[in-house]
């Protein structure tokens, strides 16, 4: 780091630049020394040295004592409290005597070294500064005014545009503040550094309220999606950089605020022009005005704060700033104005049409209730008439469900006795078959005993699906008390009941021990159709495989043949009432897988088509084992 000693010296061989105009450094490290000379007559040797632009954090200015050794000059305050502790030094009292006296100023801060030296007597000085108390109060005066009808208007129209209009004014005043030296005496409860803080605060806040409102006022939303996205993202980065600055980093994202604060202005009037000239929405074209003054504003400050004088400013820039602040403001207030115009003539006109609309609705709907009116009175000639015909059809409908359950009671009962009526015959037909096959023992006479216990087996196992079906339908309990069954009990009953040439084609495998609670007969029944079906739909010597298995308390018993299979066009009609598929040559009655599915699921099971291809089919039978939880069907 440079010291004094080494500007001075001149060993480092360090030239100096003159100054033309402003000190416009801009954001960099380290610090900028200025050196320059003054004399004065005789009878004015004490004057007032201002430091232009009050945000510079460090300011030091040295100059030779008598003795010829570099002290340190103090900062002053025409208030006189010289002692107190100052975030911003902008006054040094210097003496100047007839013969030129060289002086050194050093500067350093984590924002834009930006700045004039001015050279003041003191009542000169006090009369600056009664002006800037002028312009502060007239800025606090129309922006306490415009705040006042903002938040009227966001009171009045509930358009939260106008609060954040309110918050914008505050930032601008809050701008205004420090850059006319006032934030010292506003501020004065704080810590300097503090202060410091405050300010990189101040200006993030500025440029996420200002962006966000000049979003707003132009509805980017509304116009062009992405550029409202856009305009997010500056949000978005102004957001990070705020937390820097609130860190105590604002000198290391300064410069990167300046400049996106400048491009995000000029992304902003890209789009104003767009607006005014393709879209042709000349509403905004007072907006666009305050907006120009805004940018101008705004460009001549960044580029003096990013180290250019492209304008050649040699004069206030705080009073530049605060006056160019009040027009811009004063312009954007106008503007917001006739946005609340605007809005209160379209809900005057809204209003209007709204009125307009509800007259005609009520004409028409005074209307309709006449025209109903009479509708409903020839209705309700005709729905008396109706009601009369609709109870004489009642009457005829219950005749008709008397006659038709007395028809079906009498049917079940001719069913019962039919098939009751049909056993002892078929037990005689099968006893008749076996003393035939045991008296002639030829080939000839066995086949066809053969062929009549298989007929009567056919017969007996239709009529007890009958009745099995007539039990499961007939308005009564299938099985009115039920008993623990042991289901291997149940396949070797069905086993031993198999005719010899059937039961040399059906395997059966043991799955243990299992009990399920139930009617014995009609899980022999459920397993007998099973079975009998796998024999008539695969060909002989085709093998049929039962096979008994359990899962989480649940039984399963598979039956498996070598048959074709069901074609997926019948799979799921299969287990209908009398369904038979077209085309089977397979001799049926349509019950068997039916009934069979109804048992199982009065057990709390069900009766599933587990695979079926070219190779043949597996039907699984599921029934929840005692002690276990019903299976939900």
């Amino acid at each position: 780091m440079l010291t004094l000693e080494d500007i001075v010296s001149g060993r480092l061989n360090i030239p100096f630049k003159p100054v033309p105009s402003m000190l416009t450094e801009g954001y960099r490290e380290g610090a900028i020394w200025v050196r320059f000379s003054l004399s004065a007559p005789g009878a004015r040797n004490r004057w007032l040295l201002q430091v232009e632009r009050p945000l510079i954090e460090h300011v030091a200015l040295y100059v030779r004592d008598r003795a010829g050794h570099f002290v340190t000059l103090p900062s002053t305050d025409l208030s006189g409290d010289d002692g107190a502790p100052r975030a911003y030094a902008t006054l040094f009292s210097i003496p100047a005597s007839s013969a030129e006296t060289e002086y050194y100023i050093r500067f350093q801060s984590m924002t834009s070294i930006t700045t004039a030296l001015k050279i003041w007597q003191r009542d000169g000085y006090a009369e600056y500064r009664r002006s800037d108390n002028w312009i502060m109060g007239i800025v606090l005066g129309a922006v306490g005014a415009m705040m006042f009808a903002n938040l009227l208007y966001a009171y009045l129209l509930r358009d939260s545009l106008y609060l954040l209009y309110a918050a914008l004014l505050v930032e601008s005043v809050l701008m205004t503040i420090f850059h006319l030296g006032y934030a010292d005496e506003i501020f004065q409860f704080l810590e300097p550094k503090s202060i410091h803080r405050a300010w990189g605060a101040i200006v993030c806040l500025y440029s996420i309220v200002m962006v966000w409102f000049l979003a707003r006022l132009f509805e980017f939303r509304r116009h062009w999606i992405w550029a409202w996205r856009i305009i997010q993202g500056i949000i978005l980065l102004n957001v990070i950089a705020l937390v820097f600055s609130i860190a105590g980093h604002y000198g290391d994202v300064g410069f990167f605020v300046s400049r996106l604060q400048q491009l995000s202005y000029l992304f902003i009037a890209a789009f104003v022009l767009y607006l005014l000239i393709v879209l042709k929405q000349r509403q905004y074209l007072l907006s666009a005005l305050a907006f120009a003054c805004v940018i101008t504003v705004s460009l001549v400050m960044q580029s003096q704060y990013a180290g250019t004088n492209l304008f050649k400013i040699d004069t206030s820039l705080a009073r530049f700033m605060a006056i160019g602040t009040l027009i811009h403001l004063v312009l954007l207030s106008a503007a917001v104005a006739q946005r609340a115009r605007f809005a209160e003539l379209s809900l005057n006109a809204e209003k209007d049409r709204t009125i307009a609309v509800s007259q005609l609705a009520e004409r028409q709907l005074a209307m309709k209730v006449r025209e109903r009116t009479a509708e409903l009175a020839e209705r309700n000639a005709s729905l008396n008439a109706e009601v009369d015909r609709r109870h004489l059809l009642e009457l005829k409908l219950r005749q008709s469900l008397d006659a038709v359950n007395d028809a079906l009671a009498q049917q079940r009962d001719f069913v019962a006795l039919v098939s009751h009526e049909f056993r002892g015959p078929l037990a005689v037909i099968s006893a008749a078959a076996d003393n035939l096959s045991s008296v002639d023992s030829t080939d000839n006479t066995r086949l066809r005993t053969t062929r009549i216990r298989q007929t009567v087996k056919r017969m007996s196992l239709l009529i007890e699906n009958v009745l099995a079906g007539d039990r499961l339908h007939g308005g009564q309990k299938a099985f009115p008390t039920t008993d623990s069954v042991d289901v291997n009990e149940v396949l070797r009953t069905v086993k031993a009941g198999l005719d010899d040439d059937v039961a040399g084609r059906v395997s059966f495998i043991d799955g243990g021990g299992v009990t399920v609670k139930g009617d014995r007969n009609l899980l022999e029944i459920a397993v007998q159709n099973l079975i009998q079906n796998a024999m008539k739909y695969s060909a002989a010597p085709g093998p049929v495989t039962v096979r008994l298995s359990t899962d989480q308390g649940v039984a399963f018993v598979y039956v498996t043949d070598q048959g074709t299979g069901v074609a997926p066009g019948d799979r799921e009609f299969i287990f209908m009432k009398y369904y038979r598929a077209v085309g089977q040559p397979a001799n049926g009655s349509g019950l068997g897988l039916y009934i069979s599915r109804e048992i199982a699921r009065q057990h709390g099971g069900d009766l599933t088509l587990a695979a079926s291809d070219k190779n043949g089919s597996t039907f699984c039978l599921s029934l929840p084992i005692e002690g276990a939880e019903a299976l939900t069907t």
